[in-house]
């Protein structure tokens, strides 16, 4: 007696059952594709894992020094999950929300604990990945500052004549 899988298979029609197989297939090869990645990171994403890293250090050096935080590390994450929800798509980014939200940063300490909960994060374009995971600024800049040609650059020197203004370093 045929048991499991098999059993159910035999008896598709023959267009499900090519359905089923390319479609097997195309997750395997996502599924390689995910593994290669995460054993052979590309230059980009090395440089951005590098980038936070440093940062982590410096977040220690500002508290050290007396610089205050404006807001608790939950909010500094709930602040990383909302501009990455604002940019992560193709169509119906939400790139007012990330302008606000950078510039509610007010010192060097809260970009790097910005930063520093954004960690490295992968961009999408309709559900699937693009490019290699980027660290806040790379990630903000390639959206906001390239996206469209450059069109959408005015949000991105906004916040950096904010930043300037209030003495932060960070820049886009």
């Amino acid at each position: 007696m045929e048991k499991g899988f098999y059993k159910y298979y035999k008896d598709l029609p023959p267009y499900a059952k090519g359905a089923l197989i390319v479609g097997g297939g195309f997750l395997l090869a996502l599924a390689g594709m995910k593994a290669y990645k995460s054993l052979f990171p590309s230059a980009e994403e090395k440089k951005s894992r590098e980038f936070v890293d440093n940062v982590k250090d410096e977040v220690d050096k500002y508290l050290k020094q007396g610089m205050k935080p404006t807001f608790a590390d939950s909010q500094y994450n709930a602040f990383a999950n909302d501009i990455h929800e604002g940019m992560r798509y193709a169509v119906g980014d939400d790139y007012g929300n990330v302008q606000r939200i950078l510039l509610l940063m007010n010192n060097d300490i809260d970009v790097a604990k910005l930063i520093k909960a954004f960690g490295v994060r992968q961009d999408y374009a309709f559900g699937v990945p693009t490019g290699s995971p980027k660290d806040l600024i790379t990630f903000v800049n390639s959206e906001l500052g390239d996206d469209y040609g450059g069109l959408t650059r005015y949000r991105v020197d906004a916040v950096n004549a904010n930043w300037k203004k209030k003495g932060i370093k960070y820049q886009f």
